[in-house]
């Protein structure tokens, strides 16, 4: 299909069905998906993930976390660090550990099964912080634990990705020092992000810069980052953040965030959102049927209970700790991403990839569902 016409069909549908979910007290995030699912093979068949236009979806993705990092509080974020990495940790191990198990009584092999696991470890930071931002609790101690929980959840989920290959001993014949090479390379790359946010401060401090000149060296930033993340196999949306958040340090935050999210809410995220609903198959779900509702119910409860736990512990309150739980359940395009590289190293077979496909997809849509009345339980408690 000429990309023109496939833009204009993804950012119509986008539009449309993100409209009509908004009237029917949805959020909008979940009509986006629907709309990319309508678009897909599943439906139309109007929109298949080769297009070309696709490649814009993760632009959108970064454009969302450079926004969530320039908007961030950042003591807030400082302060909440911690329970974000409690958080994470067991909404990594519960997920893997049951997912697995799972796995291995429908008799999937041993190689499979960890692999199924590991997919369903990543959290997709970028639909939380589409449907906080959307519901205005970005800022609030659960939308900043979510954000630390599901950034520290990604980096996990991309380092036993990373750790994979030569641990299961398959793929493509890496050793175990290509995984350690790797590991060391995106410790350094945080290193990096250090030296980065000093030598940029010192530089919008120094230069003479109006808004929009500020403004290009920011995205130039955010896509610099972005890309250097990727390089060292960490997703891009990971350097996007950390590029807002260098950018949150500077006089220009207001501005570029008001200017961003016009251009963003315009093409690149809308694309983003519909990409993922092109990415799911029916087939899967009518291949693995009662495989497909397992796998869901675990991929919801047990990154909830994870989650939820783990602000427990961490002395979070209950209402709070629901609604952490509930923001981190959506798996979204690092699990897609996670899955596609199982596919390509021969860890999971065409069988079950459309099945997994169809799982992260119905996550991604639910979470948003889930979430939404449990922030308006919690903010009605409150005002009690």
């Amino acid at each position: 299909m000429n990309y023109l016409i496939a833009l204009f069909l993804m950012i119509t549908f986008a539009k449309l069905f993100g409209m009509l979910a908004a009237k029917v007290s949805i959020p909008e995030v979940v009509g986006q998906i629907i709309g990319g699912i309508i678009l897909g093979p599943s439906f139309l068949g109007l929109i298949h993930r080769q297009d070309v236009v696709i490649s814009l979806a993760g632009l959108g993705a970064v454009i969302l976390m450079f926004i969530a990092g320039l908007t961030c509080d950042v003591d807030r974020l400082k302060k909440y660090l911690v329970p974000g990495i409690v958080v994470a940790l067991l909404g990594v191990v519960f997920p893997v550990g049951s997912i697995y198990l799972i796995c291995r009584y429908f008799e999937v092999s041993i190689i499979e099964s960890s692999f199924i696991g590991i997919v369903f470890a990543a959290t997709s930071v970028s639909i939380s912080v589409a449907v906080l931002d959307e519901m205005h609790e970005l800022k609030s101690s659960a939308g900043v634990t979510i954000l630390a929980a599901a950034v520290a959840d990604d980096i996990l989920s991309i380092v036993l990705l990373s750790v994979s290959i030569p641990i299961l001993g398959i793929g493509r014949g890496h050793g175990n020092s290509d995984a350690l090479f790797m590991i060391i390379l995106q410790v350094v790359f945080f290193l990096f992000l250090w030296m980065c946010y000093r030598i940029f401060i010192l530089l919008i401090n120094v230069l003479d810069l109006n808004v929009q000149k500020a403004g290009t060296y920011s995205f130039l930033l955010c896509l610099f980052l972005s890309g250097t993340a990727e390089m060292v196999k960490l997703s891009a949306v990971i350097g996007a953040f950390f590029a807002g958040i260098i950018i949150n340090q500077t006089k220009f935050k207001k501005p570029l965030v008001k200017n961003l999210k016009g251009v963003g809410g315009l093409m690149a995220v809308p694309i983003f959102f519909v990409s993922i609903g092109v990415e799911m198959q029916f087939s899967g779900i009518i291949r693995n049927g009662l495989m497909f509702v397992i796998l869901t119910v675990l991929a919801v409860l047990t990154k909830f209970l994870g989650a939820f736990i783990g602000a427990k512990i961490s002395r979070i309150d209950f209402a709070n700790s629901v609604e952490i739980g509930a923001g981190m359940i959506s798996r979204g395009e690092v699990g897609i991403v996670i899955a596609q590289a199982g596919l390509v190293s021969h860890f999971i077979s065409t069988s079950y990839y459309s099945t997994l496909i169809a799982v992260i997809v119905v996550t991604t849509i639910l979470a948003p569902l889930i979430l939404k009345p449990i922030v308006a339980w919690k903010r009605k408690r409150e005002s009690v």
